[in-house]
Protein backbone atom coordinates (compact mmCIF):
# COMPACT_ATOMS: atom_id res chain seq x y z
CA UNK A 1 0.00 0.00 0.00
CA UNK A 2 1.11 3.52 -1.30
CA UNK A 3 1.28 6.68 0.85
CA UNK A 4 -0.50 9.69 -0.72
CA UNK A 5 2.13 12.43 -0.64
CA UNK A 6 -0.48 15.04 -1.60
CA UNK A 7 -1.57 17.26 1.09
CA UNK A 8 -4.96 19.03 1.02
CA UNK A 9 -5.23 22.87 2.78
CA UNK A 10 -8.93 23.23 4.21
CA UNK A 11 -9.90 25.36 0.41
CA UNK A 12 -9.43 21.71 -1.13
CA UNK A 13 -6.27 22.59 -2.88
CA UNK A 14 -3.40 19.80 -2.95
CA UNK A 15 0.04 21.47 -2.10
CA UNK A 16 1.53 21.66 -5.43
CA UNK A 17 -1.47 23.64 -6.12
CA UNK A 18 -1.34 26.16 -3.82
CA UNK A 19 2.39 26.61 -4.82
CA UNK A 20 1.55 27.31 -8.38
CA UNK A 21 -0.98 29.53 -7.86
CA UNK A 22 1.31 32.51 -7.35
CA UNK A 23 0.18 32.92 -3.89
CA UNK A 24 2.82 34.02 -0.87
CA UNK A 25 3.94 31.92 0.87
CA UNK A 26 4.82 32.50 5.58
CA UNK A 27 8.09 30.59 4.72
CA UNK A 28 8.67 32.79 1.97
CA UNK A 29 7.88 36.16 3.60
CA UNK A 30 9.93 34.95 6.56
CA UNK A 31 12.90 33.57 4.23
CA UNK A 32 13.11 37.76 2.84
CA UNK A 33 12.69 39.39 6.04
CA UNK A 34 15.59 36.98 7.20
CA UNK A 35 17.75 38.06 4.11
CA UNK A 36 16.62 41.80 4.49
CA UNK A 37 17.82 41.87 7.88
CA UNK A 38 20.98 40.14 7.26
CA UNK A 39 22.14 42.38 4.01
CA UNK A 40 21.03 45.18 6.45
CA UNK A 41 23.76 44.43 8.88
CA UNK A 42 25.77 43.85 6.39
CA UNK A 43 25.36 46.92 4.68
CA UNK A 44 26.21 48.98 8.17
CA UNK A 45 29.45 46.47 9.06
CA UNK A 46 30.37 47.21 5.33
CA UNK A 47 30.15 50.81 5.91
CA UNK A 48 31.63 51.52 9.73
CA UNK A 49 34.41 49.13 8.15
CA UNK A 50 35.56 52.28 5.24
CA UNK A 51 35.07 54.47 7.88
CA UNK A 52 38.05 53.44 9.87
CA UNK A 53 41.50 53.01 8.81
CA UNK A 54 41.55 51.44 5.45
CA UNK A 55 44.74 49.74 6.72
CA UNK A 56 43.70 48.74 10.08
CA UNK A 57 43.08 44.63 11.02
CA UNK A 58 39.62 45.93 12.02
CA UNK A 59 39.31 46.93 8.99
CA UNK A 60 39.37 44.23 7.04
CA UNK A 61 37.85 41.95 8.88
CA UNK A 62 34.61 44.21 9.12
CA UNK A 63 34.79 44.01 4.86
CA UNK A 64 35.46 40.21 5.44
CA UNK A 65 32.28 39.89 7.49
CA UNK A 66 30.30 42.28 5.40
CA UNK A 67 31.21 40.30 2.75
CA UNK A 68 30.38 36.79 4.25
CA UNK A 69 27.15 38.50 5.75
CA UNK A 70 25.74 39.32 2.04
CA UNK A 71 26.55 36.15 0.86
CA UNK A 72 24.65 34.23 3.76
CA UNK A 73 21.37 36.77 3.06
CA UNK A 74 21.68 35.71 -0.69
CA UNK A 75 22.08 31.94 0.22
CA UNK A 76 18.69 32.70 2.11
CA UNK A 77 16.82 33.72 -0.09
CA UNK A 78 17.64 31.32 -2.54
CA UNK A 79 17.07 28.71 0.09
CA UNK A 80 14.02 26.04 -1.20
CA UNK A 81 12.85 24.31 1.59
CA UNK A 82 10.90 21.86 -0.41
CA UNK A 83 14.47 20.69 -2.14
CA UNK A 84 15.58 20.51 1.59
CA UNK A 85 12.88 18.53 2.86
CA UNK A 86 13.30 16.09 -0.22
CA UNK A 87 16.97 15.87 0.53
CA UNK A 88 16.46 14.58 4.32
CA UNK A 89 13.92 12.19 3.63
CA UNK A 90 16.22 10.28 0.66
CA UNK A 91 19.03 10.24 3.08
CA UNK A 92 16.40 9.49 6.14
CA UNK A 93 15.08 6.50 3.46
CA UNK A 94 19.23 5.57 2.51
CA UNK A 95 20.16 5.36 6.20
CA UNK A 96 17.19 4.84 8.76
CA UNK A 97 19.70 3.65 11.40
CA UNK A 98 22.33 6.54 11.27
CA UNK A 99 19.39 8.99 10.93
CA UNK A 100 17.98 7.15 14.32
CA UNK A 101 21.03 7.74 16.04
CA UNK A 102 21.25 11.54 14.80
CA UNK A 103 18.00 12.17 16.36
CA UNK A 104 18.50 10.20 19.64
CA UNK A 105 21.77 12.17 19.91
CA UNK A 106 20.04 15.93 18.92
CA UNK A 107 17.53 15.35 21.69
CA UNK A 108 20.25 14.66 24.21
CA UNK A 109 21.79 17.52 23.35
CA UNK A 110 18.60 19.63 23.65
CA UNK A 111 17.54 17.94 27.07
CA UNK A 112 20.71 18.21 28.82
CA UNK A 113 20.60 22.12 27.72
CA UNK A 114 17.04 22.92 28.37
CA UNK A 115 17.45 20.45 32.19
CA UNK A 116 19.87 23.29 33.03
CA UNK A 117 18.07 26.06 32.81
Amino acid sequence: MGINNSVVDRTGKTRAEFQGSGKSTGFGNVRNSIADAIHKVAEVLGNKAADQDAQSGMAQYGKQASKWLDQSADYVRQFEYEQADASVREYVKQSPGRSLLIAGAVGLIIGGIWRRR
